[in-house]
Parts: C-alpha cells; structure tokens; sequence
C-alpha cells in the first residue's frame, strides 16, 4: 500500500512537470549578431622630397595636379626670364636703358637770297662769307678737313648734303652740292635734272661743252657738271672767280 502510494505520488509529480514544461513557450535563440567588417585605415602617404636642381620637389603622383592657366604661366615664365637676367648680373647692376644712336641732324636750308648773275649765291650763300656765319646757320659739320696748296689752302666743312670750303681768311671760297634732297637755289633746278632744264632756269650758258655747262656771274663762277650718258646735272659749284 505504501509503495503503490509513493509510486502514484511520483507520477503526480512527473506529470506535472510535463505539464509545466509543455505549458511554457520555449525561448528564442537570440539572433547572431552580424560581424561588422572592419573598415581599412587608409594610409596616407606624405609626399616625400627629393634633392631637385631650383627647390622642385616630387608630388604623390596619385594626387591630381590642379591646372594653371596657359597666361599666368606665360607670365610666369617671362618673370622667371628677367629675374635669371638680372640674378646673372651683379648685385647693384642694372640693365641701361636703349638709347638711340646720335644721328647727324641735317642742317635746314632756306633761301631767301636765290642766285642771280648780279648776285651770284648757292645754297642761298654769298661767297666770301666767314666760316663762323657759315657754322652759327648750320651747325658743326660732319667732317672737317683742307685741301692743301701752295699758295692759298682751302678748308673744307662737310655737311653730307653738301660741302663749303674757306680760304686762308675764312671766308666762304666755294659751295659744292652733293645731294638732289636740298635745294640749291637755282630757280627750282636740282641735281639730277636733265640738262635741257638747266637753260629754262638759268638761261643759256655762257660755255657749253659735252660734260660742263659755266655761268660767269659778279666775282664768282657758276659750273654744273652734265653725266655724258644720262643727260644728266650731277654736280652743281659755285667758286670766287
């Protein structure tokens, strides 16, 4: 009686645990937690420098280079041009300035005195007058030299257009016209004319010859040399007779 007790009193108690277990919901496995990837550390690679020729260093390559616009880099080149220059000169030196080269100034002629037999002139000049008249309307000449003679010699005043000479007085001996660009004075004749237009300005001749055409005026002599081939006046003088 008793162990049919006991055992009734064992299978109440397993049947109520059985009812305990099947009456309570299970728990849920928690749900795994996802691996995270683990983010990569990004290396940043400092640019290293490297002994260049003028301060150049090497750049990371993968790094774009912004671009420089095409003046200001022709800008900077040309700065970069004229800083080399003036680097390469001494300290305390300086480029001069461009100066023009002194040009010889030709001498302005005006006429107020044209020739005529009663007064001879060329040039609108009176033979006979001095050297300092001659260099106060004119200026210094380009080249001065003299002409040597025995008796009596000439100095020689050169101004490109044309030549004077002085005698031992300084007084104006000769005019010499060397140059088509002035005006000698004759009635609108200049060197280069042809010949048949020297007795419309100057009437006829008082010699004639193939190369020399001469006209005697009061104190002085007149001569125009005439090119054989062209017809041509190539050279016009006035001399002290």
């Amino acid at each position: 009686m008793n162990r049919k007790k006991a055992f009734i009193g064992i299978l109440s108690v397993i049947m109520i645990m059985m009812m305990v277990t099947t009456g309570c919901k299970p728990k849920q496995a928690a749900a795994p937690t996802p691996v995270q990837p683990k983010e990569t550390e990004s290396t940043v690679v400092t640019p290293t420098e490297t002994s260049l020729p003028q301060n150049e260093t090497i750049t990371n390559p993968s790094v774009p280079t912004p671009a420089t616009p095409a003046g200001n880099q022709a800008d900077k080149v040309s700065l970069a041009s004229a800083d080399k220059g003036d680097k390469d000169k001494g300290e305390g030196e300086q480029t001069p300035p461009a100066t023009k080269p002194n040009a010889q100034t030709k001498p302005k002629i005006e006429i107020k005195s044209p020739y005529t037999q009663a007064k001879p002139t060329l040039l609108g000049l009176t033979l006979k007058t001095s050297a300092a008249e001659i260099t106060e309307k004119f200026g210094k000449p380009k080249e001065q030299f003299v002409m040597e003679d025995d008796t009596d010699p000439i100095t020689v005043y050169d101004y490109t257009d044309f030549l004077v000479g002085f005698d031992k007085q300084n007084q104006l001996h000769f005019v010499d016209v060397r140059s088509a660009d002035v005006n000698p004075g004759l009635n609108g004749l200049k060197l280069g004319d042809p010949v048949e237009e020297v007795t419309k300005a100057l009437g006829k001749p008082d010699s004639n010859t193939s190369f020399v055409l001469t006209y005697k005026a009061t104190g002085a002599v007149l001569k125009l040399d005439i090119d054989p081939k062209s017809q041509k006046v190539n050279s016009i003088k006035l001399f002290a007779e």
